[in-house]
């Protein structure tokens, strides 16, 4: 066999140590098609140990089988191989490291220069130095999570419908309209409640009830009338009856018109035919007497103390409340025929803009939505906004400060869709010219332009924070924001004449005008506050300022004594996001809330009856009110639950200590400090105690042991307990036996037992 074994040639030499045995005649293998292989195709095919004491590798990665064994470390680094390939793959590493380290740093420069555009502010050191490359080379997964790891508060998002109707339409919620609040709340609080096993049945029962009512006042939809009757114009005398009451009571708070102006719509209205009467002042002259006539129904009660007037005692009236229902159903169908109000005139942005009032108390925010689309609309085509140019063919100075209060109506209305429906806004800042310097005699015009600024602000919150493109931030960057907001919002009270301190403080408030104007000051912060409610910052502000949002609410219910803010009141709630009532709630379902909390929450409920009493069931205020009580009476039953099990905690505290005093006594009858001497009678005889003054015997002490309960219950502390209750444990109607333990059914001990605690206590 050693003759057969032959020595190799110069050429099999040659041949091995080129690499042709490789891949046949064909060379070395490229580069490229080992770095399409990966990286394990680069990797050696033995350990550096092994190599230079030239034995046979395991292959083992990261540790082979002979370095383990022996206790060597095992490295990998290709020393040793092929030269040729070793330096190759050196290079190369070496060069697409310092690529990628221009690449990371060009990549870190470009997100500082995004950040400074965005903020406002120097970049954070720390962002570049995570971006640095280390020595290991980070995974795509690695390098992503370390990129936007500090981006935690995002764009609040909404909700959709989740029941559809027969049309099957789908319709999407912003997150502070009514509707996305009322998923949240059911979501967030009366789900866990419904599937609690720790909660009792009465509590899952309201909890699973109201997610029902609330499910349902999502998907109610709105009443339209589709007769095909145009709107009729009212009754002369009626008009002319209610132009007085209108300026004296509605028209302060939202000037659609002027006198002279309305009057001249009555007249024309009088002199025309009923074939060639116009459209717009038909729907002007029957949204005013609406407006009046809910105004009138709207009068707060004379005294918060006073019991809760029937619905005819309150609306003063039977005959204003059908005069209203009527012209109700004349502005449903006035909505009909509202694309015949778009021609370019002002008359019919009159119209329009009334009927958007009237929407916005009586109807549901789809159709208060959809007509001010429309109005707004109509008041570009005409310039509304352009109030201030003189070329306009308007010489009366009463023109132009009608069209001022029309253009800063809209925009306010503008901002309230925005954030009660959610639509994006359609009159932005820059088209509506705000003057800052009002005639101090005219209050009127001071007060809106003071809520067209508002409004503007409003309008920044809404672009940084609601809008889609709006960025996510970190928690500096949201301090940041906060704390530019709460400058405008201080700058803004300044300008409006009213007190920082007053408005932090409810109690402080005298002027209706200065507590509606807190009112919007307190909402705005809600509106912002809300999507960084887990911030430090806000965590425990928030709270704050929705409980000081609802008593301002309340105080301007109860003290409104200015004629303007009786009929104004049902719009004002209707204007801002219920978020302060939403946070109570939270704050309530969440086991945090306080006595005082809802108490508060029982009276805005109460004063939501009185003022939605009266208003259709699709409105906004009437679905507020419909969803409020329904929580209440989920909290009630948690409050009652939380009564019964604090009642029997302590009972069974108070019957422990009762427990161990009789057994105690039991087994040591005749203690040391007991008054009473011990009594050598075997037979058992009631001791007699002496009476001090006659010397005679009174009253028979017994002893504790005739009163145990029987030999079968073996002590137990709880039938002793029963048992020494006696008589007492039972009801003023019950006859039965305290425990069962005659011949008649069994009672369970524990049912039992807590149900004569309680009537012990």
């Amino acid at each position: 066999m050693a003759s057969e074994k032959r020595a190799r040639t110069h050429e099999e030499m040659t041949k091995e140590t080129s690499g042709k045995d490789y891949a046949g005649e064909r060379g070395p293998p490229r580069f490229s098609a080992a770095l399409d292989a990966g990286w394990d195709s680069l990797t050696p095919a033995v350990c550096d140990q092994c190599r230079i004491k030239k034995i046979r590798c395991g292959r083992e990665k990261p540790f082979c089988s002979n370095c383990t064994r022996l206790g060597h470390r095992c490295e990998w680094s290709g020393n040793g191989k092929k030269c040729n390939q070793t330096a190759l793959l050196s290079h190369t590493i070496e060069g697409m490291s310092r690529r990628l380290e221009s690449l990371e740093a060009a990549l870190a420069e470009t997100q500082d220069t995004i950040k400074r555009l965005v903020s406002g502010i120097p970049t954070c050191i720390d962002t570049f130095a995570t971006l640095q490359p280390s020595h290991t080379w980070p995974t795509p997964e690695e390098t992503t999570s370390t990129l936007h790891e500090t981006a935690v508060f995002k764009r609040p998002i909404g909700h959709f419908l989740r029941s559809h109707n027969v049309e099957g339409s789908e319709r999407y919620f912003n997150p502070t309209s009514l509707e996305s609040l009322m998923y949240d709340i059911r979501d967030l609080f009366l789900e866990p409640l419904v599937n609690s096993g720790s909660e009792s049945q009465s509590v899952r029962d309201c909890a699973l009830l109201a997610q029902q009512k609330l499910d349902d006042l999502v998907s109610r939809n709105e009443e339209i009338i589709r007769n095909g009757a145009p709107p009729t114009a009212p009754p002369i005398s009626i008009l002319k009856a209610m132009i007085e009451p209108y300026f004296a009571t509605v028209n302060p708070h939202f000037p659609i018109w002027t006198r002279e102006s309305f009057m001249r719509i009555a007249t024309t209205l009088q002199e025309t035919s009923l074939i060639n009467q116009d459209l717009g002042l038909i729907v002007c002259s029957n949204n005013m007497i609406l407006m009046t006539l809910a105004a009138n129904l709207s009068q707060p009660p004379s005294h918060q103390d006073k019991p809760r007037h029937s619905r005819s005692a309150r609306s003063g009236s039977s005959i204003n409340l059908d005069l209203m229902n009527g012209f109700l159903a004349n502005a449903k169908r006035a909505i009909e025929y509202a694309e015949l109000l778009l021609s370019p005139r002002l008359i019919n942005v009159q119209a329009l803009l009334s009927l958007c009032v009237v929407a916005q108390e009586h109807m549901s925010p789809s159709v208060f939505a959809r007509l001010f689309g429309l109005t707004a609309q109509c008041a570009k085509s005409i310039g509304i906004h352009d109030w201030e140019r003189r070329d306009l063919g308007i010489e009366e100075e009463e023109g132009a400060r009608e069209r001022q209060c029309l253009s800063y109506c809209l925009y306010i209305l503008d901002k309230v869709v925005c954030s009660t429906v959610g639509t994006s806004p359609y009159i932005p800042a820059s088209d509506v010219h705000i003057d800052t310097i009002t005639k101090s005699y005219d209050i009127i015009l001071g007060d809106l332009a003071a809520k067209a600024r508002l409004a503007e602000i409003q309008e920044t919150i809404y672009l940084e924070i609601y809008a889609r493109r709006a960025p996510s931030r970190t928690a500096e960057e949201v301090r940041l924001l906060l704390s530019k907001l709460d400058q405008k919002l201080q700058d803004w009270l300044v300008s409006s004449g009213v007190d920082s301190a007053d408005a932090a403080d409810e109690t402080n408030l005298s002027s209706p005008s200065k507590i509606e104007l807190s009112i919007g000051f307190a909402c705005t912060q809600l509106l912002y506050m809300r999507p960084f409610k887990e911030h430090p910052d806000v965590t425990y502000r928030i709270q704050e300022v929705a409980r000081r949002s609802m008593k301002l609410l309340l105080r301007l219910w109860h003290s409104s004594t200015e004629p303007e803010y009786q009929g104004a009141f049902p719009r004002i709630i209707a204007s801002h996001p219920p978020l302060h009532l939403f946070e109570i709630f939270a704050c309530i379902l969440g086991g945090e809330g306080l006595d005082a909390d809802i108490k508060l929450l029982e009276s805005f409920t109460e004063m939501l009856h009185n003022v939605t009493d009266l208003r259709a069931e699709e409105s906004h205020n009437h679905r507020l009110y419909e969803a409020s009580n329904a929580i209440m009476v989920v909290i009630t039953a948690m409050r009652n639950q939380h009564k019964r099990r604090k009642l029997h905690h302590t009972s069974s505290s108070i019957s422990s200590s009762q427990v161990s005093s009789i057994e105690s006594q039991r087994l040591f009858p005749y203690s040391p400090s007991s008054d009473v001497p011990p009594n050598s009678n075997e037979n058992h005889t009631p001791p007699r105690v002496q009476d001090g003054n006659q010397g005679t015997t009174g009253l028979a002490v017994p002893t504790f042991e005739p009163l145990m309960s029987p030999t079968n219950s073996r002590g137990c502390p709880e039938d002793e307990l029963a048992t020494i209750m006696g008589p007492l444990g039972k009801g003023p109607f019950d006859s039965f036996d305290l425990l069962g333990y005659n011949e008649g059914p069994q009672i369970p001990r524990g049912e039992s037992l807590v149900e004569k605690e309680m009537w012990w206590d």
